[in-house]
């Protein structure tokens, strides 16, 4: 299956600071691809090349087969983008806005106004002045603005800066439908990848302008998956931890009267069958397991305060 998008060794140097250095990724139809990492790793600077905005130092993009460089009008006619904040004028009414950048793409795009404007959910407040719209309705503006030439790819940079609660799950079930029902490709930009693993279908990590993992997400949780302990409240820890060790070559982490085990749940009850036998008193067993965001901060090499006994 030919990519939507296709980026192979891409670099943006700036003076002597490699901002993007040499990555490489692809995305599909109808799938959703998280390009998550902290602030100033080179997520918008990638977003600018891919659309023209930036030129790269080096490397290709290739958009439904087109290159960026080459055939830049063939390649950027496949995409929607908002990158930063959504270019809208507040004097005007949501749907006057719409009208207006339209007109870029002709009669096609005018046609699609109605149907953009439901799908996204302002049906009520499109005849209203962007002036007095939230956050989370500019949002959803800038994204109808991105759809209008009925787009292949899809990029937004932050879509859901800002947002409260409510606003991110709205824009959340709008990409999903997108994604689903109209086959697009979308990238999404975001320092966030807890919020990102409720979207994505393949996650990219970058840090200090390289792509230090890239995974599905259900790669991604098989890590975390493998990565769980048991926790056993008993009354003789440390004792507990010198026995399983010497029995099962475990290592083992003690936390006040509290044992923990890098233990598969098939073997837990055979660790609690030796542990009495040899007078253990076990109160309490617990699974603990790494979330996605912790796995995130232990990728990019950073130390976190957090309340995780492991």
């Amino acid at each position: 299956m030919l990519p939507v998008l296709k980026i192979e060794n891409l670099t943006k140097i700036y003076g002597t600071k490699k901002v993007v250095d040499d990555i490489t990724f692809s995305v599909f139809a109808g799938q959703i691809f998280g390009f998550v990492g902290p602030n100033g790793a080179g997520k918008s600077t990638t977003l600018r090349m891919i659309t023209g905005l930036t030129p790269a130092t080096r490397g290709s993009v290739r958009i439904c087969g087109y290159s960026i460089d080459k055939s830049f009008k063939n390649a950027i006619s496949n995409v929607g983008a908002v990158i930063e904040m959504p270019q809208l004028y507040p004097y005007l009414s949501g749907l006057k806005n719409l009208k207006l950048f339209a007109g870029f793409y002709g009669n096609k795009a005018n046609l699609r106004i109605d149907q953009i404007v439901k799908l996204v959910g302002m049906e009520n407040r499109i005849n209203d002045k962007v002036s007095t719209y939230s956050l989370g309705m500019k949002q959803r503006l800038g994204i109808a603005q991105a759809l209008l030439n009925k787009p292949k790819l899809l990029i937004l940079d932050e879509p859901t800066n800002g947002l409260d609660p409510n606003g991110i799950v709205e824009i959340r079930n709008i990409l999903r439908a997108l994604a689903k029902k109209e086959n697009m490709a979308i990238i999404i930009s975001s320092h966030n990848l807890a919020e990102l693993e409720q979207l994505c279908d393949v996650i990219g990590l970058i840090n200090n302008g390289k792509i230090i993992e890239h995974k599905s997400m259900f790669e991604l949780k098989g890590i975390v998956e493998s990565k769980q302990r048991i926790q056993f409240v008993c009354n003789y820890p440390n004792y507990a931890a010198m026995l399983v060790k010497k029995k099962y070559k475990l290592d083992s982490k003690v936390v006040g009267n509290t044992i923990i085990l890098p233990l598969k749940e098939s073997n837990i009850a055979t660790v609690i069958s030796f542990l009495t036998y040899k007078r253990v008193k076990i109160y309490k067993i617990r699974k603990v397991q790494k979330s996605l965001e912790e796995l995130y901060f232990e990728l990019l090499h950073k130390e976190r305060p957090s309340t995780s006994i492991i």
